[in-house]
């Protein structure tokens, strides 16, 4: 069975910073619907440093002041210590309506303490994306090592497993008991098409896409209506509050981006600072977010055809951008019709797994590309065997998180070969979050000529998309609805977004700047995914400003 990944990183998807690719089954398509797709309007120039801005009104009383959840924001997390780190675990309720029904969820915390404890502001929470990204593994894994250093001095790093997610208490878990997805396919495979075009190939589509949501609903189909974002920017709160702090500063990466604005609507009040990274447009409907992604990845491989000399340097596959476009259009054509074989292995290289390693290769051209251009130019002489090892590659436990250079299970911060590592269930919660946070059709129908404008558009990068949205078709349904930010009251937020960027277009993030109440867009004029963290020094410079001194980043400010 083919599973289909997708990034609002909408993706789960690697961190650009660390280079890993995203958690992916073999068979896994990534298919990206990820955040598809001002001026510092009214900031003190000298503003305070304080956890509350200088002005702010006192925070609104809606959630806090309830009393079925005065037991929840009065919580005070015993923390111990981890490794180099401390943690903690918090308790939220499953049900925000029920909150009183013993239905709950336990949710790990980790943190590093600010560098110089005199100069302490208070707590910076991050969200690595995903969404099922792990915020304890991201720091676990040197994630900490994104930060700049007045950030680090500031605050106390600390990450959490969003509810559902890996630590979380209960997890998500849809993978049926004989799930064979990690393994490569072998020559009697028969994997159906990315853009399928007859009756039966659709079919079969829309069968498999049922079969993937109708696990998940009989092995967890308790927890899926209650681990949208909405809950978790909830959540999000109740962890400001047993942190101590008045108001919530902020970082998230990718689908951190999503969950940052949720958070800002529901509590804008509650903000003292927000950096969304690799935004998603919340504006945007599933077919609108799908053909944009589709663009976007289709763009940043004729960007590896263009830029693969400047950064690959004597690696290339071919001589020519045109060459190497050449080339990856023939492998797929070739990999469609007959899968090519690995050396060594009965197990072949087919359109699937293929289009899985390119895709995953779009994050960080400086440390992707040349492993990519390696298994191109070996697929050309026939052997499929690197890129079937991109496309299975075990990703750092934070997924797409930042700043890792460390690996799962032997990292700073963390015990060589640590048996406490929980599942890795980002494949699970993609989906799961996806199609309750963005509304899809129930009917098959609905999403043909959608497929069909994605492949005349984009190829398999689009059709592949769709495909992936199909699962979504019998999922339970959230509450949201695309639209526009409303976040009145907030203070300045600063997007961060990357001219190159596939997986959260930058599109996305000037739509989601313009939309928030004095938003920042800072520009990284560059490619891969998502820019705080991957040592470009105007970036850090202007986002550590930012959080340390609430210092405005103009209009128009790239890097």
């Amino acid at each position: 069975m083919r599973r289909f990944i997708r990034n609002t990183d909408n993706t789960r998807i690697p961190h650009a910073r660390s280079g890993r690719r995203p958690t992916l089954r073999q068979l896994a398509v990534l298919a990206v619907a990820a955040a598809t797709v001002a001026a510092a309007a009214g900031c003190d120039q000298h503003p305070d440093r304080s956890a509350t801005a200088p002005g702010a009104q006192p925070p609104p009383p809606e959630q806090a002041d309830q009393p079925e959840l005065r037991p929840y924001y009065r919580q005070q997390p015993v923390w111990t210590a981890c490794g180099d780190f401390q943690c903690a675990t918090l308790t939220v309720p499953m049900d925000y309506a029920r909150p009183n029904n013993g239905k709950t969820f336990t949710l790990p915390l980790i943190r590093t303490h600010a560098t110089d404890p005199g100069k302490r502001i208070g707590s910076l929470v991050l969200n690595p994306g995903g969404p099922g990204g792990s915020g304890v593994e991201t720091l676990r894994s040197g994630g900490a090592d994104s930060f700049g250093k007045e950030t680090r001095a500031h605050f106390d790093l600390v990450g959490f497993d969003p509810r559902g997610v890996a630590g979380s208490k209960p997890a998500l878990d849809c993978a049926p008991p004989d799930d064979t997805t990690d393994q490569a396919p072998t020559g009697d495979d028969t994997p159906s098409p990315l853009n399928p075009r007859t009756e039966a190939e659709r079919r079969a589509a829309v069968a498999e896409a049922d079969r993937t949501a109708a696990a998940c609903i009989t092995r967890s189909g308790e927890l899926l209506p209650h681990i949208g974002t909405v809950d978790v920017a909830r959540d999000l709160d109740v962890l400001r509050a047993a942190l101590g702090d008045d108001r919530l500063t902020y970082l998230g990466w990718s689908y951190g981006t999503s969950l940052g604005t949720e958070y800002a609507e529901q509590f804008p009040q509650r903000v003292r600072a927000l950096v969304l990274d690799g935004a998603v447009d919340p504006s945007l409907d599933w077919s609108q977010r799908t053909l944009q992604s589709g663009r976007a990845f289709r763009k940043a491989v004729e960007d590896y055809a263009d830029s693969c000399a400047q950064v690959v340097k004597q690696g290339c596959p071919a001589a020519t951008p045109d060459g190497i476009r050449k080339l990856v259009a023939d492998l797929y054509a070739k990999a469609a019709k007959r899968p090519l074989p690995i050396k060594g292995s009965p197990e072949r290289l087919d359109e699937t797994t293929l289009h899985t390693a390119v895709m995953m290769s779009m994050y960080a051209p400086e440390t992707q590309w040349q492993d990519l251009s390696d298994g191109l130019t070996a697929a050309r002489k026939g052997d499929g065997g690197k890129l079937a090892a991109i496309a299975k590659e075990k990703p750092s436990p934070q997924d797409e998180g930042p700043g890792s250079t460390g690996t799962e299970g032997d990292a700073p911060g963390s015990e060589a070969g640590r048996s406490d590592t929980p599942r890795d269930n980002g494949t699970d919660i993609l989906t799961a979050v996806n199609c309750l946070d963005v509304p899809h059709p129930k009917d098959p129908e609905a999403y043909w000529p959608v497929l069909d404008r994605a492949h005349r558009e984009s190829g398999v990068f689009g059709s592949s998309g769709v495909l992936a949205d199909l699962a979504c078709r019998t999922w339970p349904a959230g509450p949201a609805q695309p639209h526009r930010v409303k976040a009145d009251g907030l203070p300045p937020v600063l997007v961060v977004g990357t001219t190159g960027d596939a997986a959260t277009p930058y599109q996305d993030a000037r739509s989601l700047a313009a939309q928030l109440p004095g938003g920042m867009l800072l520009t990284y004029r560059g490619l891969g995914h998502t820019a705080y963290g991957r040592s470009n020094a105007c970036v850090t410079d202007a986002v550590d400003g930012y959080l340390v001194d609430l210092t405005p980043v103009p209009t128009g400010t790239a890097c």
